[in-house]
């Protein structure tokens, strides 16, 4: 261990290297650290000449980080938990917090649950900012990075879980499946069973990283298949297709009776589709630092507030 070199490597230095790897932007860093850029410029300076990198090249009109600033930036996340727990021994006081909470979930959740759960932890924590991101192919992988601090998804309670190392799956609140299609659907004619579900093509959500939900599986065990009509990254966007076509939606519940579905009407799904969830999930490792702790623990507290009501 290099005591000399540590102890020119400051506080100040980290999270100013920290915000630059986030934002690669100096101005934006200067406006989270209430400092000016000529001073992250400054201390960007100090940091390429103790740690003998560039850290961030300039290409046209934008920052990018350089191969070494990639690989350092989960390390450079995680002391900086390390070091906050140990400033922080008294404890998480929501009244006096400031800071981020990075969360990826589908724009759905947004409707419902998330958003009347957010709307309440900013008002228990003031100085709480949600930064919230489209949950993609990588969200699950940003977590033991420490880009995000949680990721919420609905999924089927039997659907295998991807095997990512260190990530913690609680359920947050139980759900149940809907078909919605337009009301002046054809398919509104005839009874609703099983053969009328497959008889018209179907919207699929896109999810690259969960297994076939649990409902596809079974009706495989049938031997029949939906037939798939268009593919979509979440809810709200199908809803918008459903109204021009005849495309018909298997769509959690919860999200359908909250959102605004003027022309669509629901019904229940013909078959036997298991239990399904909303889960949260955290990486492990990281998830007891106090603040994560405690809004890990109410955020589960007030899902099943939510479940209950």
């Amino acid at each position: 261990m290099d005591l000399i070199a540590l102890s020119r490597l400051g506080g100040r230095h980290l999270v100013t290297l920290h915000l630059l790897l986030d934002s690669q932007s100096v101005t934006r860093s200067a406006e989270r650290l209430c400092t000016t850029p000529s001073s992250v410029s400054k201390t960007l300076n100090q940091l390429r000449a103790l740690l003998g990198d560039q850290l961030l090249y300039r290409q046209g009109n934008q920052l990018l980080l350089t191969p070494f600033a990639e690989r350092l930036g989960p390390s450079l996340q995680r002391l900086l938990r390390e070091l906050n727990g140990l400033t922080s021994q008294e404890g998480f006081t929501p009244a006096s917090w400031q800071g981020q909470l990075n969360i990826a979930l589908r724009e759905s959740g947004m409707v419902w649950p998330i958003g009347p759960i957010l709307g309440q932890l900013m008002r228990e924590v003031p100085g709480m900012m949600p930064i919230i991101w489209n949950k993609d192919e990588q969200a699950l992988a940003r977590l033991a990075t420490g880009k995000l601090d949680f990721v919420i998804l609905p999924h089927d309670q039997s659907q295998p879980l991807p095997s990512h190392p260190g990530l913690v799956w609680e359920p947050l609140r139980e759900d149940r499946l809907v078909c919605l299609l337009r009301a002046d659907h054809p398919a509104l004619d005839k009874p609703w069973d099983l053969d009328a579900y497959l008889s018209w093509r179907h919207i699929a959500i896109r999810d690259t990283e969960l297994a076939n939900p649990f409902f596809e599986q079974s009706l495989a065990q049938l031997q029949v298949r939906r037939q798939i009509g268009a593919t979509l990254p979440d809810f709200g966007s199908a809803a918008a297709l459903l109204r021009q076509s005849d495309l018909i939606l298997t769509a959690i519940e919860g999200w359908a009776t909250q959102a605004d579905l003027p022309g669509l009407v629901r019904l229940e799904p013909p078959f036997d589709y298991g239990a399904v969830t909303h889960s949260l999930v955290w990486y492990g490792p990281t998830g007891e630092e106090p603040a994560l702790r405690w809004f890990r623990q109410r955020i589960l507290q007030l899902g099943r507030v939510m479940v209950q009501g």
